[in-house]
């Protein structure tokens, strides 16, 4: 009596890009609180110790303000836009990154006065950037390109 047949293993034909994305934008929700404190506390750091123009401290607060609440906006409306794979959240999250992008920039190369553990924060955070454009576009792609049922 022969053998019997084991089935065939299943194996996906491509990989999902869209738990890339989704482990990138959760690692980058716990990434940015933390980042968000320490800007904000180092900030206030400065302000005390520091002598700033008054102008220059609004303008620096500001940006780190804006990019707090902008990057909080991106992170809602990429995790919800992913788990209900919904493009138009995800397109807006990924749009979203550019003005977050120079906000990053502006502290880690236009700020007043910088802070070592500022450049590697921001660095990080951009190297988090980019990886979540890659994943996100071909997140976006996967979900433009028709379904196929076998």
């Amino acid at each position: 009596m022969p053998p019997p047949k084991k089935p065939p293993i299943h194996v996906p034909k491509k990989a999902n890009p869209s738990l890339g994305y989704e482990v990138l934008i959760y690692l980058n929700s716990f990434y940015f609180g933390m980042f968000a404190c320490c800007e904000l506390s180092m900030g206030l750091l400065k302000a005390i110790n520091l002598t700033y123009p008054t102008h220059v401290l609004a303008r620096d607060s500001g940006f780190v303000i804006g990019l707090c609440i902008l990057e909080t906006i991106r992170i809602i409306l990429g995790r919800k836009g992913s788990l209900a794979e919904k493009s138009w959240q995800v397109v807006l999250s990924v749009f979203l990154i550019a003005p977050c992008f120079f906000g990053v920039s502006y502290i880690l190369l236009l700020q007043e006065y910088k802070l070592r553990l500022e450049y590697v924060l921001c660095t990080l955070m951009i190297g988090l950037y980019l990886t979540e454009i890659w994943y996100a576009i071909l997140f976006v792609f996967s979900l433009c390109r028709p379904v196929a049922f076998e």
